[in-house]
């Protein structure tokens, strides 16, 4: 038996690729799940069209009281914190200084996402021990389970799609105005290093079997009613499916142990706390970023080791427009990122950035509402021009332009914690600085001015592009794995997620993780030959 530790989109890539290689596969999660009652809502909302849907209900999945303009908010699901939820002292983490995330979710944080996808390009692999054409064809198995709502543009020549069959989205008219802007532009943007095309989105566009396609309900960053927005668990339903396939949830494993032949997994049952052990030929590591380096640093008793999070500097900036679009708060629109710009270096020896622009969505109103009070019921008539006008740019970093995350194990008296810490680097601030700058500078060609004093910058961690805890190397130190993710002392344990990369590009992540997973476990028949 092979285990797979994780349900999110690592793990359920890795599987998919064990499967194709005739293993029997036994995925362990803990597996939280939506509360039954907002189950229901979803479910009810998704058997009829958005005109018909009650407001109660869709208040209800909207909710999230942490909405303000002063910061960015926890992302709820379907107005439920549940993806974030710890059980049975599952991972007892102390953070200073940093907004590092990890989910017990069935799905893990793919029930959270935004669905934007973008490979890498060989030049932001040039420290990786493997290469762009070790990692493409596992690009296009990927998109075999995951669907694409992506537009041929000028983005393809050196982001290729991958994917086999695809529909476009249609953009907002905000989206659309701000695209022709760019498109009447688009040498002197070359010129600028911006590059530009419309979102790429793991998204189901079109009607599918009995599922329809998008309504275009504005609910997207709330939680698509339809399920049209990625998510794993989806792939885990169609895992089980597959005869060679069994999913055991209510498992934490705390452990692992190689054993010559075998490998044991030390695990626990978190509603009960109840310990136990499984044996079996290998074990593939997606409990995502902090689970996987808890489960290494106990295995290997590297209690009090300071290893390193590589993190992509997260940041948001207002962009207004010089003009605006009318009655945006009532158009029919997908609020998912509509715009890419992907912009060369702004500071000496760094690398391109990666920005996300997103027009309107309801929680624009809210936040200015909270700001407003009580005079947020007179003032609608004034602030919806406001909002015709008004982008939003969701940027990132590449990891070596960002501060990092300080990493440690420490032994406490009832369970291990993880122990967090910012490691700041100066050059992220910088960097940011240097963008806020160059689209200023090209202020005529985006037809917006950035709102530099509302820019907010995110801890350490924030955005959720995390890894290189164990960087793949050619020749593997201490505590850094080999091309197929085993450190050194462990050979039928393979690290999968996001903590095998030697650095993180300010492109999307999880597209890539989903592709090295698959690729890992594609070699699983000719290691296990080796063995």
């Amino acid at each position: 038996m092979v285990y797979v530790v994780g349900s999110g989109p690592a793990g359920v890539s890795v599987a998919h690729a064990l499967l194709q290689r005739g293993a029997d596969v036994t995925m362990l999660d803990v597996g939280l799940e939506l509360e039954p009652d907002r189950a229901r809502a979803v479910e009810s909302l998704a058997r009829c069209p958005p005109d018909q849907w009650p407001v109660a209900a869709r208040s209800a999945l909207q909710w999230n009281p942490e909405v303000d303009a002063r910061s960015v908010p926890l992302k709820l699901a379907y107005g439920s914190d549940f993806p974030y939820r710890a059980v049975g002292g599952g991972l007892p983490v102390r953070q200073s200084g940093v907004a590092v995330t990890s989910s017990c979710a069935r799905g893990g944080l793919s029930n959270l996402w935004g669905g934007a996808v973008l490979p890498y390009r060989h030049e932001d692999m040039g420290d990786w021990p493997i290469r762009l054409d070790d990692l493409a064809p596992h690009y296009r198995a990927v998109f075999e389970h995951m669907p694409l709502a992506a537009r041929q543009d000028d983005l393809e020549e050196a982001w290729p799609l991958y994917a086999p069959r695809r529909l476009s989205l249609n953009p907002s008219r905000q989206a659309g105005a701000l695209l022709r802007d760019l498109d009447a532009v688009r040498g002197a943007l070359s010129r600028e290093g911006i590059r530009y095309g419309q979102a790429r989105l793991a998204l189901q566009a079109d009607p599918v079997g009995d599922q329809g396609g998008c309504v275009y309900c504005g609910m997207c960053l709330h939680g698509c009613p339809r399920k049209l927005i990625y998510n794993s668990a989806a792939s885990l339903e169609a895992l089980l499916t597959r005869p060679r396939f069994r999913y055991s949830g209510d498992v934490v494993v705390d452990r692992v142990v190689g054993n010559g032949e075998e490998v044991r997994l030390l695990c626990r049952h978190p509603s009960s706390r109840q310990p136990f052990t499984l044996r079996g030929e290998r074990v593939y590591l997606a409990a995502g970023v902090l689970g996987t380096a808890k489960i290494i640093l106990a295995s290997v008793a590297a209690h009090g080791q300071c290893l390193m999070i590589r993190d992509c500097q997260y940041f948001l900036l207002p962009l207004l427009r010089y003009r605006g679009i009318a009655g945006v708060s009532g158009e029919l629109l997908h609020t998912l990122a509509q715009v890419f710009l992907e912009i060369s270096a702004c500071i000496p020896e760094g690398n391109p950035s990666h920005l996300q622009i997103y027009t309107y969505n309801d929680l624009y109103w809210r936040a200015l509402g909270k700001r407003l009070g009580p005079i947020a019921s007179v003032a609608g008539a004034l602030v919806d021009p406001l909002l015709g006008r008004l982008l939003a740019v969701q940027g990132y970093l590449h990891s070596n332009d960002s501060s990092a995350i300080s990493i440690r194990l420490e032994r406490q008296a009832d369970a291990d914690e993880l122990v967090l810490e910012a490691v700041i680097n100066p050059r992220a601030r910088a960097h940011v600085d240097g963008i806020v700058r160059k689209l200023f500078r090209c202020r005529r060609y985006l037809r917006a001015m950035p709102l530099f004093p509302l820019l907010q910058l995110g801890q350490p961690g924030q955005g959720s592009h995390i890894g290189g805890t164990f960087p793949m190397r050619r020749i593997p130190g201490e505590l850094e794995t080999d091309i197929l993710g085993r450190v050194a002392g462990m050979p039928r344990v393979h690290l999968v997620d996001a903590s095998v990369f030697p650095s993180i590009p300010a492109a999307t992540i999880t597209l890539s993780v989903m592709a090295n997973a698959h690729r890992i476990g594609s070699a699983y028949a000719r290691e296990s030959r080796a063995a």
